[in-house]
């Protein structure tokens, strides 16, 4: 070795300066978190944002460089940022997570934290009710399946400004192993979907009559709108009433103009269309590719 070279005490301790370093700045921003929670005031309920927190990521992976891994990246993110908005308020996670199921808290884990505390719940009904009553923060609940005979997804219909929304869908950061591979999932509270820049909103859309598929693909089309997955439920309560699922491949605010003109179909057989949500597109597995030897 020469006497230029570091010796390995030399790297260790170089090593225990980063990690001070790293520290200092997660203090650092801890204190910058405590600051915006004093301006907003104790009772402020806009500290959970998932869209905040997923345009932090995507700008995090975007100037990532060298051998770190991405996914282990997202992974302390997550956890940094599931410690600093318990800082803000209450955030309590219910899970649907019944016995052949448990791979939904393992999404859960990876999204909010290990520190977080989470619920786990047997029916999709109690997680809807834990955050409906407000017991919950958030709530975990499978993807929308098409065939379900009592889908979750009937709550959203709702035009309240307190009512359910879709917020997240899970996972965010690429499949991990184990319990949770395969699984999706979606993320729902009380609070409207935010705009990142690249996102997928959801609509529920009620029709007096049933509509073919053919129908109601050419009624969303006509008011400019392009219907991805669509799930269809007959109102119990109202069998003249049905409701329809929605996914649009883009950003759909509430008081979108093509949400009014959904209203004006020829035969005026939708007579109410609520945005329900929605999401920021999660990474994909390009995004996560891990490039060894990729410069600073």
């Amino acid at each position: 070795m020469s006497p230029s070279e570091p010796t390995l005490d030399k790297l260790r301790q170089e090593i225990d300066q980063i990690d001070d370093d790293i520290h200092d700045l997660l203090m650092r921003r801890t204190r910058v978190v405590e600051k915006i929670r004093s301006i907003k005031g104790e009772n402020n309920s806009a500290y959970h944002r998932p869209a905040r927190e997923a345009t932090i990521l995507r700008r995090l992976i975007g100037r990532h460089r060298g051998n770190f891994p991405k996914t282990s990246l997202v992974r302390l993110w997550r956890e940094i940022m599931g410690a600093l908005v318990r800082l803000q308020g209450p955030l309590e996670v219910a899970v649907f997570a019944p016995e052949d199921h448990a791979g939904y808290w393992d999404l859960a884990r990876d999204q909010y934290g290990a520190s977080t505390p989470m619920t786990a719940y047997p029916t999709v009904a109690q997680v809807v009710r834990a955050v409906s009553e407000g017991a919950a923060s958030v709530g975990v609940l499978p993807w929308p399946h098409e065939s379900s005979p009592d889908p979750w997804w009937r709550h959203l219909a709702s035009q309240d400004a307190e009512s359910l929304r879709i917020v997240a869908r899970l996972p965010f950061a690429g499949e991990g192993d184990g319990r949770a591979k395969g699984l999706h999932a979606v993320a729902i509270a009380r609070m409207p979907q935010e705009h990142t820049g690249d996102d997928h909103s959801l609509l529920v859309i009620e029709t007096k009559g049933e509509l073919s598929r053919s129908r109601f693909t050419e009624a969303m089309e006509a008011a400019g709108l392009e219907p991805g997955y669509v799930g269809e439920w007959q109102v119990s309560e109202d069998p003249e009433s049905w409701l329809y699922l929605v996914e649009i491949g883009e950003f759909v605010a509430p008081d979108d103009p093509r949400m009014e003109r959904l209203l004006e179909s020829p035969e005026n057989s939708i007579v109410r269309a609520i945005q329900a949500g929605g999401y920021a597109i999660p990474f994909g597995d390009e995004d996560l590719a891990d490039r060894p030897g990729d410069g600073p």
